[in-house]
């Protein structure tokens, strides 16, 4: 959790001097384009593209503890590759520190800004193929759920119990985590392809979002279902209790108690 929000408050701090940068750096934009600028004016561009590769990495660096967190299959190979990303990154600062005129940071800012594509669209493709993964995940760990979930209302049903209800919730709860799978499905296809343009992965994250909304209702659903059942099984347990351990009996003692007075009154008045 420290390390969590070490990242985030680094990730804020890197957006904000970004923001900072760019703004002064807006400024001054007309003067570069006209060729009217000084020597203050490359040093503002170079502060705004050093801001933007510092914004770049922090956003990579918790883009890759998210991963680690993950454990998903190919996690360590996606690491991996943002490792690279970062150091690709790093090399465009040297660039940027030699730079001397217009046209070395023209070169820099064109260099910079096809490295952050690149590794904009591979991080979105391997974040939601990481995604993609726990939600099959746990979809096929669902499937194993209903098949208990089923059995358990077959034998409350053959008990006399209404289950009905329940086992309209179950329906449900196999529903949503089926749509939750088939857009885990279509997100899948579009992150497998070689070349996915910004407009797909948008409509893959989409998909993703879409599978991620129907998998929090569907637990919702699961929740429900099993404080209900625990209802029944609390019921079944007090009664297994009842059957082994019985209870005095507590009329035939009474009746008895109220024999021997009998027969004592009896006894007293024939004396």
């Amino acid at each position: 959790m420290q390390e969590r929000k070490q990242l985030k408050e680094k990730l804020n701090t890197q957006k904000n001097n970004y923001q900072n940068s760019r703004k002064n750096f807006l400024i001054i934009r007309s003067r570069l384009r006209a060729g009217n600028y000084n020597e203050k004016d490359l040093e503002t561009t170079r502060e705004y593209l050093n801001a933007s590769i510092d914004y770049m990495i922090a956003h990579l660096e918790k883009v890759q503890y998210n991963l680690e967190q993950s454990n998903g299959s190919g996690t360590e190979a996606r690491i991996n590759a943002i490792e690279e990303r970062i150091s690709q990154l790093q090399e465009e600062k040297k660039a940027i520190e030699k730079a001397e005129d217009l046209e070395d940071f023209t070169k820099a800012t064109e260099s910079v800004r096809g490295v952050w594509n690149n590794v904009k669209n591979r991080t979105a493709v391997e974040t939601g193929q990481t995604a993609g993964e726990k939600i099959d995940d746990f979809a096929n760990k669902s499937e194993s759920i209903s098949r208990k979930l089923e059995k358990e209302l077959e034998k409350l049903n053959e008990t006399g119990v209404n289950t009905s209800e329940l086992e309209s919730k179950l329906e449900n709860y196999n529903a949503l985590m089926a749509s939750a799978r088939k857009n885990s499905e279509a997100a899948k296809e579009i992150y497998n392809k070689e070349n996915a343009t910004e407009e797909e992965l948008s409509k893959a994250n989409g998909y993703l979002q879409n599978a991620l909304g129907e998998i929090k209702e569907a637990n919702h659903v699961l929740k429900e279902i099993f404080e209900e059942l625990e209802q029944y099984r609390s019921e079944e347990t007090n009664r297994n209790r009842a059957r082994n351990n019985p209870e005095p009996e507590f009329d035939d003692a009474k009746n008895g108690t109220e024999n021997e007075s009998e027969n004592s009154t009896e006894e007293e008045l024939e004396s």
